[in-house]
């Protein structure tokens, strides 16, 4: 059984050390509260206007509900044909920008029919009571899928309707390069048709995929994120290291081949010969603006935050981490240089795994748990 409560936790955060640098900005105290439990995979969560939350349920393939006051109801469960397994099910969604008129919002998961297995992105319609969901139309399909490995889905809104999506490469070694491929890549495409933005870099190519392409290279986008000036920022987890924070740059290459090299090699190369950023590839490669290095946390998605409560921290990058068990602040300057990182102790390893980090309408950090049982919703506010 689910319930909701408002469960207080340990939550200051250090404060800086009077030796820190004089660079260094003031970090502000933390609060976090438990607001549902009773979840199992929480993998994303979004905002309608009247600050009811959507809640995506990975392997229950199930959207839930939650208004203002509390109450929860179930809005869509396990439509027929989605599918999940391993990585894949029900993943991201994000509330249409004219949910006012349409309401609609959109969801990205597996799907299996007959022969046919991939990761789609579906539009849905949200009755007038708020009660269930209905199937408006499918935006993209075709995005490759295997085992359910690498299937992450990603979803963020652009401007003027436009959606980003970023996938995964589905474990295949020549998918994030092959710009025909869903896999491996972030999309943009109109959020009520599903056609390729007009001003996409391929938007002439003879391959509708290929149209949709905005970037390419990735491994397995987990999180985007948008930041104040428009641009978008993408979030994947690395091999045996280099989780990466990517800032997109229309037809850039982030560099991931995870193809052989030499006799012996796997089909899907993971070693130490495929660097997350290949600069053996032709042409330029886009660098990452944070990585982890020689470790991978299994960073999970990311959300800027802008109330004021963030002090010097406001418009950080919010980035949680599964394996890491833990929530990073990111603060970049206005070009995208990485100015300074900051793990709270309030969340550092307190709930296990965390996925989700979304902004509320209240100003609130919104960060899910993701242990299988029991999973919860966190609240995080942060004052000086």
């Amino acid at each position: 059984m689910r319930s909701w409560r408002v469960v207080p936790a340990i939550v200051l955060a250090l404060p800086l050390l009077a030796a820190a640098p004089a660079t260094a900005a003031e970090r502000p105290d933390l609060r976090v509260t438990v607001v549902q439990d009773g979840l199992e995979h929480p993998w994303d969560l979004a905002f309608l206007p009247d600050g009811s939350m959507l809640v995506t349920e990975r392997d229950r393939k199930r959207v839930s509900l939650r208004t203002p006051t509390g109450a929860t109801r179930t809005i869509l469960t396990a439509p027929r044909n989605m599918w999940s397994g391993g990585e894949t099910g029900l993943m991201s969604v994000e509330v249409a920008a004219d949910f006012d008129t349409t309401r609609g919002f959109i969801t990205c998961h597996g799907y299996r029919k007959g022969g046919t297995q991939d990761v789609r992105v579906v539009r849905w319609r949200l009755n007038r009571a708020g009660t269930s969901a209905s199937y408006v139309r499918t935006l993209v399909s075709g995005l490759p899928s295997t085992s359910g490995r690498h299937g992450g889905c990603a979803l963020v809104k652009g401007s003027r309707n436009q959606l980003y999506i970023g996938t995964g490469d589905a474990a295949s070694g020549r998918n994030a390069q092959r710009l025909t491929s869903g896999g491996g890549k972030v999309l943009r495409v109109d959020a009520t048709s599903g056609r390729p933005v007009s001003t996409n870099p391929y938007i002439r190519s003879k391959s509708r995929m290929k149209q949709r392409v905005f970037t390419y290279g990735h491994r397995n986008v987990q999180g985007l994120a948008r930041r104040g000036d428009g641009r978008i920022w993408a979030v994947e987890q690395g091999s045996y290291r280099d989780d990466e924070v990517n800032r997109l740059s229309k037809k850039g290459n982030y560099g991931w081949n995870p193809v052989p090299r030499r006799a012996g090699d796997p089909a899907y190369n993971e070693g130490a010969n495929s660097p997350m950023t290949d600069r053996r590839l032709p042409g330029a490669q886009v660098g990452a603006r944070w990585r982890s290095g020689g470790q991978t946390f299994a960073t999970a998605s990311a959300a800027f935050v802008t109330s004021t409560g963030w002090g010097a921290w406001r418009g950080a990058l919010a980035v949680p981490a599964l394996k890491d068990t833990s929530l990073r602040l990111m603060r970049f300057s206005k070009a995208g240089a990485l100015r300074q990182t900051w793990k709270p102790v309030a969340l550092d390893g307190t709930y296990g795994r965390l996925r989700a980090a979304v902004q509320g309408p209240d100003g609130a950090l919104y960060v899910t748990t993701s242990t299988g049982s029991n999973d919860k919703i966190l609240r995080v506010t942060a004052t000086r």
